[in-house]
């Protein structure tokens, strides 16, 4: 169980044996009430040492007294990251309407 005091702990990076496996490229975080959403872009390496094609890390986190628990995680392939930007981009007009009561 991931336990962290604040979302700016909520880190992809990995190191083994003091290299690097696992690197964080881009990072972003949506937060309501006592829920949030982490999304990191990350590239690991292979086992001959070269990075392989980046990923899609989606974390879901709930506050818990004075901490945050994940909840839930995904991790996509680039490629299955990018179709999902696109459909979401196709449905941008419904989504626009979408209230916070919704």
């Amino acid at each position: 169980m991931m336990l962290v005091g604040d979302l700016d702990e909520v880190t992809y990076d990995l190191e083994v044996d003091g290299e690097q496996v696992r690197r964080t490229l881009h990072r972003r975080v949506w937060e309501r009430g006592g829920w949030a959403t982490v999304a990191i872009a990350f590239e690991e390496r292979s086992a001959g040492g070269a990075w392989k094609p980046a990923r899609l890390a989606l974390i879901r986190l709930q506050r818990v007294h004075d901490a945050w628990k994940k909840h839930a995680a995904i991790t996509l392939r680039g490629d299955d990251a990018l179709d999902l930007a696109a459909a979401l981009d196709t449905w941008r007009d419904d989504l626009a309407g979408a209230t916070d009561d919704d």
